[in-house]
């Protein structure tokens, strides 16, 4: 995760940020980057149900913050249709079946550094 420092030349000027951490995290950082009355959102659960958020930091920055656990297959294609148009790519690790494991041990220990996608050949 990244420092208040790290972040600090973004505070205030997105729009909106999604979130698809799958852990529990500090997310007050993260939400300084926002706009006021811009939008940050959760995707998924983080594994335990835990967000930590600073209410003071997100009333101060009158962020709005909405979650979703899942998109179905209109929403997930409007989204997919949206990142095409806008040139928005995510940062992906592909990887074989047989590396799950290791890959999920690297999310428990929050080590992962992009979302990992199995490749469907090699099961």
């Amino acid at each position: 995760m990244k420092s208040a420092d790290d972040l600090k030349p973004w505070f205030g000027k997105l729009d909106f940020m999604i979130s698809t951490v799958p852990y529990a995290y500090d997310m007050s950082n993260y939400i300084s980057c926002v706009k006021p009355y811009g939008y940050f959102t959760q995707v998924g659960q983080p594994v335990n149900g835990e967000l930590t958020i600073n209410n003071f930091n997100m009333i101060f920055n009158r962020v709005n913050f909405n979650g979703s656990l899942i998109g179905g297959i209109p929403e997930t294609q409007e989204v997919m249709d949206y990142c095409a148009k806008n040139k928005i790519y995510p940062q992906i690790q592909i990887i074989k079946a047989e590396e799950i494991n290791d890959a999920w041990q690297q999310v428990m220990d929050k080590k992962a550094r992009y979302r990992f996608v199995i490749d469907t050949a090699t099961i």
